[in-house]
């Protein structure tokens, strides 16, 4: 299937592809970049694993993404429709499922990686980058700051007894990102994503337009994030 990464090729995904149709207003966003005036300038077809609106099913997409240029800087960029995160095959939903199955049920690396349509290999991948993404404790004090109201911290003491240093910390980061994720729609976000790690970077991406990428620097949550209370109340 063309789009679809050659490691996963060999196996086929346990789940169905999707056509999803072309859509996009009739006028594109401002500028990434300088802010200014864009006009439509063609469409690529990507094709995400995500996961569907019934809990616990996946599909693959076909999806057409809008593509757009600014008038001024001439600036190129792709218009992500909510809940697809960029330049990622497995959606964060997807990835967030999995690597808990793994540090939080129980799950083998193989299991997890047959659920998915994916390599052992891959999810050892996505175990690791999100258990160096954040510091769980700076997560807890954000969603506390957020929602003040919030059981902030309740159940990372509970996760510290993985089998191994690196499953500690991916579990206890993504309970952290679930108490950050549900503080943030608590505090009148709209974020189309279930789980905290969608939640949490789906906010960054649209807030800041700024992508954690699992392959290159910056690998942690920005600086940014500690701003956004101060950014909603102004």
């Amino acid at each position: 299937m063309p789009g679809v990464p050659a490691d996963e090729r060999d196996g086929k995904p346990p789940f169905p592809t999707v056509v999803r149709p072309r859509e996009r207003p009739d006028r594109p966003p401002t500028c990434t970049v300088c802010r200014g005036p864009a006009w439509w300038n063609g469409w690529r077809v990507v094709f995400p694993v995500v996961a569907a609106v019934v809990a616990g099913v996946l599909e693959r997409w076909e999806l057409p993404l809008p593509l757009a240029k600014c008038s001024q800087c001439r600036h190129g960029f792709t218009c992500y429709p909510d809940g697809i995160y960029p330049r990622r095959q497995y959606q964060l939903d997807a990835v967030a499922g999995a690597v808990a199955s793994v540090v939080l049920g129980g799950a083998s690396v193989a299991a997890a990686a047959r659920t998915m349509g994916a390599g052992p290999t891959t999810v050892r991948r996505w175990l690791a980058w999100i258990a160096v993404l954040a510091e769980p404790r700076d997560l807890v004090a954000l969603a506390a700051r957020v929602d003040p109201d919030s059981p902030a911290g309740a159940g990372l003491s509970s996760v510290v007894a993985a089998p191994s240093a690196r499953r500690a910390g991916a579990a206890a980061v993504l309970v952290a990102l679930e108490h950050l994720g549900a503080a943030l729609v608590r505090g009148g976000l709209r974020l189309m994503m279930r789980s905290g790690l969608g939640r949490v970077l789906g906010w960054q991406h649209q807030a800041h337009g700024e992508a954690v990428l699992l392959t290159r620097p910056p690998s942690r949550l920005s600086p940014a994030m500690a701003l956004w209370r101060e950014a909603a109340l102004a």
